[in-house]
């Protein structure tokens, strides 16, 4: 939202620009203000000053479509606290009240392709898109998936079995945000900045702290 409001400032300083540059030539021509002082000019001026006018009227109606923009803008930005993820450059923001007031790193999916006999295979990425909080977990404990235990080279147990839940791995909150995928802590604190998860967004523990207290649920996730 912040980058579209730039644009939309950008476009209004370059039709202001516009405006600028045929009040100029309007001056020095001195045009009249009425329709009998136009018909005494020569056909060429008179051209000219019409030209200028239409113009002038097109910048009135560009302003006014940059302004209902901008309402627009307005309305659909969220009003709550959301996260914002950079999977690119493996950056999160939390934005409350239309400020950034955290700005960090994260760990984000590896892409890495995991093949699996009888044609399974898992794409390690971290999906992009519109998220909502859809839980919220603390101490929250880790459900192993046969992705893990075929990384380890182990048998893999029932989908039943209580060992597949493993403790204090995931750090103190996590947040779900649908598919399984988790916004969680880390004991990998060296590797934030990286892309080295299996799809989840990790976070330093003081960041998963602030952005689990701050966001509820239904608070939204944005991921590019």
């Amino acid at each position: 939202m912040v980058h579209k409001r730039r644009w939309l400032y950008v476009i209004s300083g370059f039709l202001a620009g516009i405006l600028l540059f045929t009040v100029i030539p309007l001056e020095r021509a001195s045009i009249p203000g009425n329709g009998q002082a136009i018909a005494n000019m020569s056909y060429a001026d008179e051209v000219y000053v019409k030209k200028l006018l239409s113009l002038e009227s097109q910048i009135r109606l560009e302003k006014s479509k940059v302004q209902k923009l901008e309402e627009r803008f307005e309305q659909l930005e969220s009003k709550k606290p959301y996260l914002v993820v950079n999977s690119s450059k493996n950056i999160i923001r939390l934005v409350v009240d239309g400020t950034t007031v955290i700005k960090s790193k994260c760990s984000t999916g590896s892409y890495i392709l995991l093949k699996a006999s009888g044609q399974r295979e898992w794409l390690f990425r971290t999906p992009k898109g519109k998220f909502r909080v859809t839980v919220k977990f603390k101490n929250p404990h880790w459900y192993k998936p046969d992705w893990a235990y075929l990384e380890e080279g182990k048998p893999i147990p029932s989908i039943y079995s209580p060992k597949r839940y493993i403790p204090n791995v995931l750090g103190d909150y996590a947040l779900g945000f649908g598919d399984g995928y988790l916004v969680h802590g880390t004991l990998y604190k060296r590797f934030l900045g990286l892309p080295v998860t299996h799809g989840c967004v990790r976070l330093g523990d003081e960041d998963m702290q602030a952005v689990f207290n701050t966001l509820t649920h239904g608070s939204k996730i944005y991921i590019y």
